[in-house]
C-alpha cells in the first residue's frame, strides 16, 4: 500500500518538495516514459505507478488544505457555516430593522421639533434677496434679553432672490414663495424689493391702527402699495438697531413687518416696538 514516503520516493523527490517541483517532476517522467515506450528500463516505475504516486501526493495536499480551513472549534465552525449560508438574509433583516428604527426616530424628532416651533414665543423669518452666511443666534439672544418672560424664538433664514440668474436662484425663489405661503412667521425682516412685492398681495399688517407702535418715529415708518393701489404704513426701518447691526448683513435697508395673520400677534407687536427703538 502506497504511503507519503514511497510516493515521493517513486517520483524521485524529497518529501518537502513544493507543488511546483511535483508538477515538473511528473511531467518529466511522463515524457520520458513516452519516449521509452516498449523499451522501459528494467525495475523502472511504470507510467501507471508514476500517475498513482502523483495523485496520492496531490490528495495529501488537498487534505492538508482542508484541515487548514477547518475550524478547531466545531461549534464555531457550525456558526460560521450558518452565517455564510444565511449571510444576506441576516444582513437584509438587520438593514430592515435599522431603516424602521431610524425612520421612527426621524418622525419622532420631526414631531418634537414641530411642537417646539409651535411653543416658541415668536417666529421670525429673515426673508432677503441676499444670502446670509452667518448665524442669527445673536438676534435671538438680544431679543430674549429684552423680553424677560419669553423662552424661545424660532428663526428661519430664507434666501429670496428678486432677480434670479441661474437654476439655483430660481429654485430658491420658488422655495421662498412656498415658505411665505406655508411657514407663517409672526414677523419678517425683509429687503425693500421683497417688501414692495409681497405688500401688493396684502401679506403684512397695517401698523397705523396699532396703538403700541404710535410712537415709532416718522423717519422709520415705511409704506408700500397694496393690491388695491392704496399706500399704507406696514414696515419699520430697523437697519440701525443694535440686534440687526450685530449680524453684519449687507448695507441695505432692513425692514421689519408683521404678518397679517400672525399666530403670536401680541408678541409680534412687542418685537416691532423693541426693534423700532
Amino acid at each position: 500500500m502506497m504511503d507519503k514516503k514511497s510516493a515521493y520516493a517513486l517520483l524521485g523527490l524529497d518529501e518537502n518538495a513544493t507543488d511546483e517541483e511535483v508538477e515538473k517532476r511528473y511531467t518529466v517522467l511522463l515524457l520520458r516514459r513516452k519516449k521509452q515506450a516498449g523499451g522501459e528500463e528494467p525495475g523502472a516505475p511504470s507510467m501507471d505507478e508514476i500517475t498513482k504516486a502523483y495523485n496520492f501526493i496531490k490528495g495529501i495536499a488537498i487534505e492538508e488544505e482542508i484541515r487548514k480551513k477547518e475550524p478547531k472549534n466545531k461549534t464555531l465552525g457550525k456558526i460560521e457555516y450558518v452565517y455564510e449560508y444565511y449571510r444576506w438574509h441576516i444582513i437584509g433583516t438587520i438593514a430592515a430593522v435599522l431603516i424602521v428604527f431610524f425612520t421612527a426616530s426621524s418622525i419622532i424628532q420631526n414631531r418634537s421639533e414641530e411642537k417646539r416651533i409651535e411653543r416658541a414665543d415668536l417666529k421670525v423669518t429673515f426673508f432677503t434677496d441676499y444670502q446670509i452666511s452667518g448665524e442669527l443666534d445673536s438676534f435671538e439672544i438680544k431679543a430674549l434679553e429684552h423680553m424677560k418672560d419669553w423662552e424661545d424664538i424660532h428663526i428661519v433664514n430664507q434666501y429670496a432672490p428678486t432677480d434670479p440668474k441661474d437654476e439655483y436662484g430660481m429654485a430658491m425663489l420658488q422655495k421662498a414663495i412656498i415658505s411665505m405661503a406655508a411657514d407663517k412667521a409672526d414677523i419678517y425682516i425683509m429687503d425693500k424689493i421683497n417688501y414692495a412685492k409681497f405688500s401688493k398681495q396684502g401679506a403684512f399688517l397695517r401698523l397705523d391702527g396699532v396703538s403700541a407702535l404710535a410712537s415709532v418715529p416718522k423717519d422709520k415708518r415705511l409704506t408700500a402699495e397694496t393690491e388695491t393701489g392704496e399706500t399704507v404704513w406696514s414696515g419699520i426701518d430697523v437697519s440701525n438697531h443694535p440686534a440687526i447691526k450685530e449680524l453684519k448683513l449687507p448695507d441695505v435697508e432692513k425692514i421689519a413687518l408683521i404678518r397679517v395673520n400672525a399666530n403670536k400677534m401680541d408678541n409680534a407687536v412687542k418685537a416691532l416696538e423693541w426693534l423700532s427703538q
